[in-house]
């Protein structure tokens, strides 16, 4: 016995084993010894996240503390694996700490405009927002994304439960639908204001209502700093939801003056000038507008590499000049 404490104060000793997990405390700052994460939570962010959820909530940090400016206001950012902190040290607690609408600013890098999409209907047993127009259900009996919703939220006691779940996840912004998950999965998927619910009816029950890694994903998808964007052509009869994002994102691209209901051909072509995949088709609306989403992880059976491209769209008669999406993809 008197040898395995000697072990364990041992390792202590060489910091090779923790009480706190992977956790490591340096003064004021909280520090991780796990591969890849360099950056640490100090001050009113560490005590946020310390106090509301820690790793299951917001995962760990993958940026530095950060001014940002919006219009008139600056304020202090940090992006977590799922979330991104702000700092408005202005705002009486708790609201000095507020939590960005990454599920909105997700989904319009992905050229998904929530507002038009299909909305639901007030069911029974369900929670229902009339300003999105969506509901929060149970997937399994009293089990799944409404009970989830309800019973995780922001740990302030001087938040009744359901603002502390407004506050940390918002309204819904979607129905549940299945969607392939970053890791290539289909799962049953609901985007929230904050956050994104996926139910994984596999695992144990205590992780099968899992959260979106939205942070990693809308920071991935920003363009680099520097010129890397500079020098795209511009659209003609046709506007780009981005066209310069990084490979393995999704954008829209919404072409206009045809006449309504025309059906019309779409196509890429890449920098050689070959077709990329194969020609489809899509039908103008009633006022000769047509959307078309462009997933760079396969259009038309194609994955998209890094490079210049151009999206098309013509009538099928070939009558009118095409309408034209230039676009960069980066690595």
């Amino acid at each position: 016995m008197r040898r395995v404490i000697m072990l364990i104060l041992a390792l202590l000793a060489a910091g090779l084993f923790s009480p706190s997990g992977s956790q490591a405390q340096q003064g004021g700052r909280l520090c991780f010894n796990v591969p890849g994460i360099t950056n640490c939570i100090e001050g009113r962010f560490r005590q946020f996240w310390e106090q509301n959820g820690g790793l299951a909530n917001f995962g760990y940090p993958i940026s530095p503390q950060a001014a940002h400016r919006v219009g008139e206001d600056t304020f202090v950012i940090q992006t977590f694996e799922r979330a991104r902190f702000e700092l408005h040290a202005k705002n009486p607690r708790p609201y000095d700490v507020l939590m960005t609408r990454l599920g909105d600013e997700r989904l319009k890098q992905l050229g998904r405009i929530w507002q038009l999409l299909p909305r639901g209907t007030q069911q029974a047993g369900c929670l229902f927002f009339a300003e999105t127009g969506h509901s929060i259900c149970n997937q399994e009996g009293n089990f799944g994304f409404k009970s989830y919703w309800e019973s995780n939220g922001l740990r302030e006691t001087s938040l009744d439960p359901f603002r502390r779940a407004l506050a940390l996840f918002g309204l819904p912004l979607t129905e549940p639908t299945m969607e392939r998950s970053a890791s290539g999965v289909m799962v049953l998927t609901q985007w929230f204001e904050r956050a994104r619910f996926e139910f994984h009816p596999g695992n144990p029950r205590a992780s099968r209502v899992l959260l979106g890694l939205l942070g990693n994903e809308t920071q991935a998808a920003l363009p680099p700093p520097g010129g890397a964007c500079n020098g795209i052509p511009l659209a003609v009869d046709a506007v780009v939801a981005s066209n310069c994002i990084r490979v393995g994102t999704s954008f829209t691209i919404e072409v206009s003056r045809f006449a309504p209901n025309q059906e019309l051909n779409y196509w890429i072509i890449d920098e050689p000038g070959f077709v990329v995949g194969a020609v489809q088709t899509v039908r103008a609306d009633g006022t000769g507008k047509a959307s078309v989403t462009v997933d760079t992880r396969n259009f038309a059976g194609v994955a998209l590499k890094p490079g210049n491209y151009v999206f098309l769209a013509r009538d099928v008669d070939e009558t009118t000049l095409p309408a034209t999406a230039p676009f960069r993809l980066l690595p």
